[in-house]
């Protein structure tokens, strides 16, 4: 029976010491790895060779023409076509100067009017970018039934409710500059001037699809009374 207690003794403490290990013993020899580490991962790290690509190198080239997020070439609007650079009322491109063309607020206030001249050329900017970035959740006219919505995303906003219809101009550019709800920011990506430009749209669409007889020139209201 004594025999039996040593040899359990025995096998007990060298479990002990086999588990626990001898404190402050150095090695040179890689840990046992029961299951890997994750420092060893399949990837290449920053600016390290590579033997995949021809040059060397890990790190690829950027696509030609790419430019920072928040860079905005000169000219870029004339090029385009809008001109909103020559009309706007302040700096273009990206800012985050506090004065109501860049935030949509005066004296704490939601601000209301448009700091572009509104001429056919930025509603058909606004058009664009409205069509490029909006219309997936927001649809065509701005009525909230965009591709989106028939995927199961919801809260979608109806830009044509007369709640929306009645916001301040400068509080749809700070939605747009900052998301709201589910809508995510798009002030990293849009520029000022194309934010009231998108602005000008959203009231030209509300305009279309709430219009009365007396929005139509006189010469033509009497052709549409016949109908």
């Amino acid at each position: 029976m004594l025999r039996y207690f040593f040899v359990s003794f025995i096998l007990a403490v060298v479990a002990v010491l086999a588990i626990a290990g001898f404190r402050g013993d150095k090695s040179t020899k890689s840990p046992i790895e029961i299951f890997p580490d994750m420092v060893h991962q399949p990837k290449y790290d920053p600016q390290h060779p590579s033997t995949f690509y021809a040059d060397g190198r890990s790190e690829r080239a950027v696509v030609p023409g790419t430019v920072p997020q928040g860079y905005v070439e000169p000219g870029l609007f004339s090029i385009n076509n809008g001109n909103n650079a020559r009309d706007m009322h302040g700096p273009a491109g990206f800012s985050n100067a506090l004065d109501y063309v860049n935030t949509g607020v005066i004296n704490g206030n939601w601000g209301d009017g448009i700091p572009l001249d509104l001429a056919p050329a930025v509603l058909e900017r606004g058009r664009e970018r409205f069509t490029i970035n909006c219309s997936a959740c927001h649809g065509a006219t701005g009525a909230g039934n965009g591709i989106v919505s028939e995927y199961g995303f919801v809260g979608i906003g109806n830009l044509q409710e007369a709640r929306i219809r009645n916001m301040p101009d400068g509080e749809i550019f700070e939605t747009i500059t900052n998301g709201k709800g589910n809508m995510g920011a798009y002030g990293s990506n849009i520029t000022v001037e194309d934010r009231w430009a998108i602005v000008a749209y959203v009231r030209a669409l509300e305009r279309s699809q709430n219009a009365s007889i007396q929005d139509v020139p006189a010469d033509h209201r009497t052709d549409l009374e016949k109908q």
